[in-house]
């Protein structure tokens, strides 16, 4: 047999060292992806938007499918959970939580994300606080990033709806999708709820971008209607029916691709079942859409209205 070539040494030179006065990417670009090159025109531009929102979707569908493998797990919900021990619970409550493990997670992946500026984006709020400050590439960007013109104004905390957000989760989607009963997968439990409930507030929040799109475009009637304090016009104004039920339906046929059981033969083609088996509902996962996320987006969009002049 002839003998292996040995590699050629244009194949196994290693990389050379970046030339003096090379500048590296700042380390600010790369922890906090979100938040850079973001600019008004891109941010406010509804084709952006919509594609955003559907890519969303896809996240909050896959978010749901896994947390429905554990059971509901009541236990990581039970306030005052002993196993923090006092200081942790203390900082717990003092965040404004009930003390539940569940909680607890949330916090501590919100500390860890706000450090590499998850919360400086216009649409990103954090279900707990006080954070620790900012500490990995903020300085980078002191003289480009924070000089920016704001693409929002400021966001009332009356359009905060993350309180809502993790009630609505709990009582409502997690006996939906999750069998009765306690696994014992406590750890995988909260980890999973993380994932589903920042998916869905990104999606929610998503929507002050829809808002203030739709008043730069349509100032004077928004101003009109803002002036005279007029909640139903406002929530009329950012409304479109037809819109939303195509939405909806997009959402069940997302959730019925996703999230059935496939069966395949001896050659490796799917089975065809006349009755297929989902995860979750496909039915349901509209209904969260149409009952929960997209009326908590349409109040954080009217209540931003309602102060943004």
């Amino acid at each position: 047999a002839a003998q292996r070539q040995a590699p050629s040494a244009a194949r196994i030179a290693r990389p050379s060292a970046p030339p003096i006065g090379h500048k590296p990417h700042s380390l600010a670009r790369v922890m906090a992806a979100n938040t850079a090159n973001l600019d008004a025109e891109s941010a406010l531009d509804l084709t952006n938007i919509r594609s955003g929102l559907q890519r969303m979707e896809d996240s909050i569908i896959f978010s749901l499918v896994e947390r429905s493998q554990y059971k509901s797990n009541d236990a990581v919900y039970a306030a005052d959970c002993s196993q923090l021990g006092e200081f942790k619970l203390h900082q717990l409550k003092s965040a404004g939580s009930n003390g539940c493990l569940g909680d607890w997670f949330i916090y501590q992946t919100e500390c860890l994300h706000s450090q590499v500026r998850r919360y400086q984006h216009p649409t990103e709020f954090s279900f707990f606080g006080p954070l620790p400050d900012p500490s990995l590439g903020s300085s980078a960007t002191r003289g480009s990033d924070n000089d920016k013109e704001p693409i929002l104004a400021p966001v009332p905390p009356e359009a905060i709806v993350n309180k809502r957000l993790l009630e609505i989760y709990r009582t409502k989607m997690v006996p939906r999708i999750c069998g009765e009963g306690d696994d014992g997968n406590y750890g995988s439990t909260a980890v999973q709820d993380v994932h589903c409930l920042q998916t869905m507030a990104t999606r929610i929040y998503y929507g002050l971008f829809v808002a203030e799109s739709k008043f730069r475009t349509e100032t004077e009637k928004a101003t009109k209607l803002i002036k005279a304090k007029d909640r139903d016009g406002l929530m009329a104004f950012i409304t479109k029916s037809d819109v939303e039920a195509r939405n909806i339906q997009r959402v069940i046929l997302k959730a019925r691709t996703f999230s059935q059981d496939i069966t395949v033969d001896a050659s490796g083609n799917a089975v065809q079942n006349d009755q297929p088996h989902y995860k979750v509902n496909p039915e349901f996962i509209g209904d969260v859409f149409r009952d929960y996320i997209m009326p908590l987006t349409k109040d954080v969009e009217v209540e931003y209205l309602l102060r943004r002049i």
